[in-house]
């Protein structure tokens, strides 16, 4: 599935941080260091690492999650990963159920979760000007 446009992903995360009642600051995993929320087992230590502020408070938000017999082709459509748009590329022959529950984890963590499990490679997609607009997910 893919997705285009990279002012609506643009658009969409500015919406959601502007109608969001908690401010999370910046990125406090810069430089190496481990986070202070969520799941501290999961190193996201340069996962998905990106300067546009916008879009790092949106995955260092922190959610419950409870997943079950979660496949790859519809674990990116799911809350809380599904506000931004993934462009997905041979995910179709991972066959591996994802079962995974958290009462506290961001959504960096989850998709380094997600990566783990399916040996995926997650990285961003940038426009001309160095903003990301997609997540690019490869099996």
């Amino acid at each position: 599935m893919k997705y285009g446009n990279g002012w609506h992903f643009i658009g969409i995360v500015g919406v959601c941080f502007g109608l969001s009642s908690c401010h999370l600051g910046s990125n406090k995993n810069k430089g190496g260091i481990p986070p202070l929320t969520g799941d501290a087992t999961i190193n996201t230590v340069g996962f998905l690492e990106t300067d546009f502020e916008p879009l790092n408070m949106w995955l260092d938000e922190i959610f419950e999650v409870n997943y079950k017999h979660m496949t790859a082709e519809l674990i990116f459509d799911q809350v809380p990963l599904n506000d931004i748009f993934y462009q997905t590329d041979s995910l179709s022959s991972i066959t591996t159920p994802f079962n995974f529950s958290s009462p506290g984890i961001t959504r960096r963590q989850l998709l380094k979760k997600i990566s783990d499990h399916w040996k995926l490679r997650i990285s961003l997609i940038s426009d001309s000007t160095g903003n990301p607009t997609a997540v690019l997910v490869r099996g």
